[in-house]
């Protein structure tokens, strides 16, 4: 309860920051990050978040697995996700890729659930800054991945 009312220190950094943040729970090696997880709504209005993410894959040099989590409340089938998964990586001529789609029951849960599966060395993910009411009502999957996820995570706050 302490958590979802007042936060960690770290959500607030998250959520505050007018730059992108990586929040790292322990030492990792920069060499180690080799597998980035982009979870990702597929919307097409991303130009910003997806350079500033294709910066960071070129920086580690790693693979960039974009992930879609398929959750019943925004369900859909899988053909259509790899379709829209498709045309999201050819619209933003992204390299060094692979594409994937995780059903789970919400999707913070996908994306840890998907991250140990793949052995994540990063997580890169955007949030969407809410403060106040707007952010006890909407939350932030981005800032509850903050407190849960073991491997370095970077986020940028996009509008």
């Amino acid at each position: 309860m302490k958590e979802y009312v007042i936060g960690s220190n770290t959500e607030k950094i998250v959520r505050w920051s007018k730059v992108p943040v990586i929040a790292i729970k322990k030492y990792v090696k920069g060499s180690s990050i080799k597998n980035i997880i982009f979870p990702n709504t597929l919307e097409r209005d991303q130009e910003d978040l997806v350079m500033k993410v294709k910066a960071l894959q070129e920086f580690f040099k790693a693979t960039l697995h974009i992930l879609y989590v398929n959750t019943p409340a925004n369900f859909r089938n899988d053909g259509e996700n790899k379709k829209r998964l498709e045309e999201f990586s050819k619209r933003f001529m992204i390299k060094n890729f692979t594409l994937n789609i995780y059903n789970d029951i919400h999707e913070e849960v996908g994306v840890l659930n998907f991250s140990k599966s793949v052995k994540a060395d990063m997580i890169a993910i955007s949030t969407h800054g809410r403060k106040g009411l707007s952010h006890l009502l909407s939350g932030s999957i981005a800032e509850d991945l903050v407190n849960h996820i073991e491997c370095p995570i970077w986020t940028s706050v996009v509008k």
